[in-house]
């Protein structure tokens, strides 16, 4: 059934030079790192982005592709500085061409946001000698004939983008990346002809899209990239914008896609984690639409198809652009087509299976869709022998694998001593800026009924209830058990757990907190606490608090907790506690805090009963997630997955 009434805006089709694109909805660039050390496309590359296609996607368009290997920020990014790389190229889009879908090539030079461990220290370049906080670059300027060499670059990369089949190519004026870097007065400081006033700072971003029109023709559709702010003392802000949009309308491009942030001084603004504003773009965009005849594509945590037509509608934005999201779920278009939203497995910004994945060198992922990064080798197929499977266990673990054998044609029975299914994800979505975490619960729950999954909730099984049960498999996934530590003097003190406290269980009814636990949990509690206003102490044994977290939530989330004055003791170890003390170790001095509640975040352990009771069982038994060790969501819901596509 078509619902494109009810999306009408989101819809329309729309054209773009000698392009005609069948929806409003963009798929902006993303970092995959799929590719080897040259920068070849990949089959990962090919069948991701086939599968984006096959979710009919309006327009795709590629994560960035490198146009000097200078310019380069991860080691396995695609590149397209040279000819030997456009018949891979060629296969991505014919694979996406016979999808149905169209693909958009960008094209980037990082200047001082190239990664000092991939580049030598002395082709590190930009406009200017500014240091990049983000990576603790201090880039030298580009000399004169090396600005030339660069633009030359970007026409030569776009012959290639041609020559390959690309439908569409993008340029980013934006993000603080090298065309960027002559655009702002933040990082520009020259004092040649591409330094000093708004035309000379212009002039190398304008020597580019003439280059690269020189390379595609006239009809060929080229886009903009450019920045409303920059959040950044000195950069750019949206009345800046405004003059540039002007200024790029007149250099015959095709549209402009209207971001922020750079990678160097503003991160969030870029990269949009949770904690960061939702579809703040959408006014911004709107202003630029304003000066301008240029379609305009706006992205920016505008997650739902509601928000995109409320834009569309509003005249913000002529189409919506959703990066992420399309990680988490490729029939984000295709369900809202089909009126099937409530399907949408919407992207909680967590970061967690993506960006931290791709920190990592494993490539980017999501935690909430295993199949994302694996499309290649992984499949969910009809079982050849449908079974009766039981899963003990409702948090994210067995909700996903009870999910995926029901949906091979197995009969799934899943057991949850509680009154509600999550689990773990149901704490973790009362964490301060993480409430988004409830759609993917709802999510997971509504594919698992789908799929005929028999949920039984409020129903706590014995080993005996299940030995008695005639089941031909067993998944246990019960999770983890908050753990205590026996400090001296506990039991005198007013003590809680974080966990007991996210679940609302109970309560610090005190004017002060001590949070014994530096991790995740721990410095969330602390977030928790101190919006309530309590005032919150955290300690921590190691030398770092936030071990177990990626990098750009952890900044965050440390710089909210500064704000709100939440004191942070590291290589501190409680030692005992009184009613209304706690005496811990620094080096070699104790130390007594004056404590009025106590809220202990030291991690969980392995509920072992029923694992431990089936040790032996004769049947097929399976133990995953925290039930199997303790550890990240990402761990959790892909070994749900395997064992529901292997069961």
């Amino acid at each position: 059934m078509n619902h494109s009434s009810e999306y009408e805006h989101l819809f329309q089709p729309l054209t773009l030079g000698n392009l005609t694109l069948p929806n409003r909805v963009v798929m902006t660039t993303v970092k995959l790192g799929y590719s080897n050390r040259k920068g070849e496309v990949t089959p990962r590359h090919i069948a991701f982005y086939q599968r984006r296609a096959e979710g009919e996607v309006g327009l795709i368009t590629t994560e960035p592709m490198v146009v000097q290997p200078n310019g380069i920020e991860i080691p396995t990014q695609l590149g397209v500085y040279q000819d030997d790389l456009v018949p891979g190229l060629q296969r991505l889009t014919e694979a996406v061409h016979a999808a149905g879908g169209r693909i958009m090539a960008h094209i980037n030079h990082a200047g001082r946001v190239a990664n000092p461990n991939l580049v030598a220290k002395e082709r590190l370049v930009s406009a200017s000698d500014v240091f990049c906080p983000a990576n603790s670059v201090t880039p030298r300027p580009l000399l004169l004939a090396e600005i030339d060499e660069v633009v030359e670059a970007f026409g030569m990369s776009a012959g290639r983008i041609l020559a390959a089949g690309f439908d569409a190519i993008e340029i980013p004026f934006s993000h603080g990346y090298l065309i960027h870097q002559f655009l702002s007065p933040h990082t520009n400081r020259r004092e040649d002809e591409y330094g000093g006033s708004f035309q000379n700072r212009l002039r190398f971003g304008r020597a580019v899209i003439r280059a690269t029109r020189a390379r595609v023709g006239a009809d060929f559709p080229i886009v903009v990239r450019m920045n409303a702010t920059d959040y950044v003392d000195g950069g750019l802000t949206i009345q800046d914008a405004l003059e540039i949009a002007r200024e790029i309308e007149a250099m015959g491009v095709n549209a402009l896609s209207v971001t922020s942030g750079t990678m160097c001084e503003s991160i969030p603004f870029c990269l949009y984690p949770n904690g960061a504003p939702k579809a703040n773009l959408l006014p911004m965009a709107a202003q630029v639409r304003s000066v301008v005849s240029l379609p305009i594509i706006v992205a920016g945590r505008v997650r739902t198809p509601a928000i995109a037509q409320e834009a569309l509608a509003a005249g913000q934005a002529d189409l919506i652009g959703l990066g992420r999201p399309f990680l988490s779920d490729p029939d984000w278009v295709k369900k809202a087509h089909e009126g099937r939203t409530d399907e949408i497995l919407l992207c909680a910004a967590c970061h967690q299976g993506c960006l931290a994945e791709l920190r990592l060198g494993h490539g980017s992922g999501c935690v909430f869709n295993p199949l994302t990064g694996r499309e290649a080798e992984l499949t969910v197929a009809t079982a050849a022998h449908p079974r009766r499977i039981m899963v003990v266990g409702g948090g994210p673990a067995g909700l996903e694998a009870a999910a995926i054998a029901a949906q091979r044609g197995h009969q799934v029975s899943l057991y949850e001593q509680e009154n509600h299914l999550g689990g773990q994800f149901v704490l973790a979505a009362k964490a301060p800026h993480k409430e988004e975490l409830n759609d993917v619960i709802k999510s997971m729950i509504l594919s698992a009924q789908r799929a005929g999954v028999q949920i039984r909730l409020n129903t706590r099984m014995t080993s005996e209830m299940i030995r008695n049960s005639k089941v031909d498999a067993l998944i246990l996934a019960t999770g983890g058990i908050p753990l205590t530590l026996p400090f001296q003097g506990l039991e005198e003190s007013h003590w809680l757990l974080a966990a007991d406290l996210l679940e609302g269980a109970a309560q610090v009814t005190t004017s002060s907190a001590l949070v014994i636990g530096g991790g995740l949990v721990g410095l969330e509690t602390a977030d928790f606490l101190a919006i309530q206003g309590v005032k919150v102490t955290l300690v921590e044994m190691l030398d770092d608090v936030g071990g177990d977290m990626d990098i750009l939530a952890k900044t965050m989330l440390l710089k909210r907790l500064r704000l709100k004055d939440v004191k942070i003791l590291v290589k501190t170890k409680v030692q005992r506690l009184t009613r209304s003390q706690a005496i811990v170790q620094q080096a070699d001095q104790e130390i007594a805090l004056d404590v009025e509640t106590v809220v202990i975040a030291v991690g969980v352990r392995a509920n072992r009963e029923l694992p431990d009771a089936f040790k032996d069982w004769d049947q097929e038994v399976y133990v995953i997630g925290d039930a199997a060790q303790p550890r990240k969501a990402l761990e959790a819901i892909l070994e749900g997955f395997n064992v529901g596509n292997s069961v």
